[in-house]
């Protein structure tokens, strides 16, 4: 599959704003399942900007705009080729054996089995847990999948009822959320039980598949991957109470959403109100013809 994807941030200060400095996190990821065919990055005034991959392995593109602008508009526009392969065949473990190696991992995966700053492993999610906490008999895989539908049947889809700064406790306080805050709570439970597992912010085209609704593609998604027996890094999309297919495009992942937000800064004015829009469209396009090599398609525009 095949998508052409823009998404379009704008921000309108009611006093010019100067000094601004920010890092945006917008170009899909390169994987198996998962290839970056173009992408290019506009913004608005004209600037240059320097990239680096972060801790995460996440494409970073920084820029600072120090003259005054009443507008800043940034547009990120990506193609990107999603592939359906075949998934290698899980290694049936119950938690009881899967556990006898908790040290070493803990070691190894530290990032994605402990508390972070939007999955704190406070008393309600300890108790939330409890809940839901795996038999030793259990199959570590079927235990994912068996969360992932857990929390997505007790909990309700609502935007407004959090904030993008909220925890995985909000969403146990309130009762519902948007997609970070399912991805937040589901991390939080996976990781209490000893599975490595981390946050990915994407995108989700809204491509229609049978018998399933598609909620969390008007904006950008978020959902997450455990690490699992013989299957690896496995993505579930909580939100929508299933694994993760070819409509899910990835662009960051990391210990939640603090390592992940799209665009990121600080910036001076002399006051005044600050107005953001997003716009985000996902079209499928005719496949290309033969096979795709990403390192002949790929436009990473430094010059802005």
């Amino acid at each position: 599959m095949l998508l052409r994807i823009s998404h379009t941030t704008r921000f309108e200060y009611q006093m010019p704003a100067y000094d601004s400095h920010n890092e945006v996190r917008m170009r899909p990821l390169e994987g198996a399942n998962q290839r970056c065919v173009e992408f290019e990055l506009d913004l608005t005034p004209d600037t240059s900007t320097f990239e680096y991959d972060d801790y995460y392995g996440n494409r970073v593109y920084g820029f600072s705009i120090h003259d005054q602008h009443p507008v800043l508009v940034v547009s990120a526009n990506s193609l990107v080729e999603r592939i359906t392969a075949p998934q290698p065949p899980s290694i049936p473990m119950p938690f009881g054996e899967f556990l006898l190696e908790d040290h070493v991992r803990n070691r190894v995966e530290y990032d994605f089995l402990n508390a972070s700053r939007h999955v704190p492993f406070s008393e309600p999610m300890r108790k939330f847990f409890w809940l839901a906490k795996p038999d030793p008999s259990e199959d570590v895989a079927a235990y994912a999948n068996r969360v992932v539908a857990f929390i997505r049947d007790q909990f309700v889809y609502e935007p407004g009822m959090t904030k993008v700064q909220s925890t995985a406790d909000e969403i146990l306080n309130v009762g519902g959320g948007v997609c970070q805050d399912f991805a937040h709570l589901t991390i939080g439970v996976l990781r209490l039980a000893g599975i490595p597992t981390r946050y990915v912010s994407g995108y989700l085209a809204s491509v229609a598949k049978a018998g399933m609704e598609t909620i969390g593609a008007q904006a950008s998604h978020a959902w997450l991957e455990a690490q699992l027996p013989g299957l690896g890094w496995t993505g579930f999309d909580p939100t929508n109470g299933c694994m993760v297919d070819e409509r899910h495009i990835r662009v960051a992942v990391g210990r939640d959403y603090s390592d992940v937000p799209p665009m990121r800064g600080v910036y001076r004015s002399h006051g005044g109100m600050q107005l953001m829009s997003v716009e985000l469209t996902i079209e499928p396009q005719p496949e290309l013809p033969g096979p795709i090599d990403p390192t002949n398609g790929s436009n990473q525009q430094n010059q802005q």
